[in-house]
């Protein structure tokens, strides 16, 4: 990899990871200084943001027609979410999992999974698949917020907003633009490495996608569950493979899809979003069973998640 391209893909990871975390504090800030409930801002502005890095790249790929980087980088963040970040937690801490809380949330999941994997074995995902996905994601919003519960547990949300919103408005404003300033231009970094990559090895920018940029745009969800298991919130482990999952499906897919039809190539359809169902399911009876993901179940997934990078390389 020459040098300019490792320094594109180092600064498109830096700059959408702190992007991302500005947007969200400065956005949760303003909501409530506004006198927003915190459920609300916790489903809403910080359930969104935490995903903001997937959407952001996965729009500006497809609006650079790099449609493949797009797909393979919702599909392989989840596969990341599940093989290497929640496989590298458990490895270091085994996780405690409440099943009766997280159940509804798991098939939730697991639905969404389904449906997003059904639209993408046409080969064509257009606006009517996106506005089934955008329904589900805010048919799920409106079932959570009646209900006041949070996927993965009210502490996964709550736990991110910050804890005191500063006087007036014009800091959290100033936070949010230089947020959303650093998240678009890092992504625009981010798809410039992977299209030069996929051009210098010749790698299809399906497998950049779900490999390399999936694993970027991750990192803010591996960052934030090693902490929070090693704290002893395990609940927030495991609420933020759940919730970021849902939302790469149905919140940047399904936004990905209202902006402009997007083509799933033979790669996507016949490896990548078989390999996501794998994962996906595999963890249903992890989580349902012992009361706790161990090291020898987080060794598998990351055996697994190794396995699926090699092949897609080698």
């Amino acid at each position: 990899m020459e040098p300019i391209t490792f320094l594109w893909l180092a600064g498109g990871v830096v700059g959408t990871w702190f992007g991302a975390e500005l947007l969200v504090r400065g956005s949760a800030h303003i909501a409530l200084t506004l006198g927003i409930r915190p459920m609300v801002v916790g489903l809403t502005v910080v359930a969104f943001g935490t995903s903001s890095p997937e959407a952001v790249v996965s729009l500006v790929a497809a609006a650079k027609d790099s449609a493949g980087i797009a797909v393979g980088n919702v599909f392989g963040s989840n596969i990341a979410n599940v093989g290497l970040i929640l496989g590298t937690v458990c490895l270091l801490h085994p996780v405690r999992v409440l099943w009766r809380e997280v159940r509804l949330d798991a098939s939730f999941m697991v639905l969404a999974t389904f449906v997003a994997a059904a639209f993408a074995m046409t080969g064509h995902l257009d606006r009517p698949a996106g506005a089934v996905m955008l329904g589900m994601l805010a048919l799920s919003l409106f079932y959570y917020i009646r209900g006041g519960h949070a996927p993965g547990g009210d502490t996964a949300l709550e736990a991110e907003i910050p804890d005191v919103p500063r006087p007036g408005l014009l800091w959290p404003i100033a936070q949010s633009a230089l947020g959303l300033l650093l998240l678009v231009g890092g992504a625009h970094l981010l798809v410039s490495a992977a299209e030069a990559v996929a051009l210098q090895f010749g790698i299809s920018e399906e497998v950049i996608g779900a490999t390399m940029v999936a694993v970027g745009t991750s990192l803010p969800e591996l960052a934030a569950s090693v902490v929070a298991v090693v704290r002893g919130h395990h609940e927030i482990g495991i609420g933020n493979i759940i919730g970021s999952n849902q939302m790469n499906l149905l919140f940047v897919l399904g936004g990905v899809c209202m902006f402009g039809d997007v083509e799933a190539s033979d790669q996507v359809r016949q490896v990548i979003v078989p390999i996501t169902l794998v994962f996906t399911v595999a963890l249903i009876p992890m989580m349902a069973t012992g009361g706790r993901v161990g090291r020898a179940e987080g060794a598998l997934l990351l055996a697994g998640y190794a396995a699926f990078a090699a092949a897609s390389y080698f």
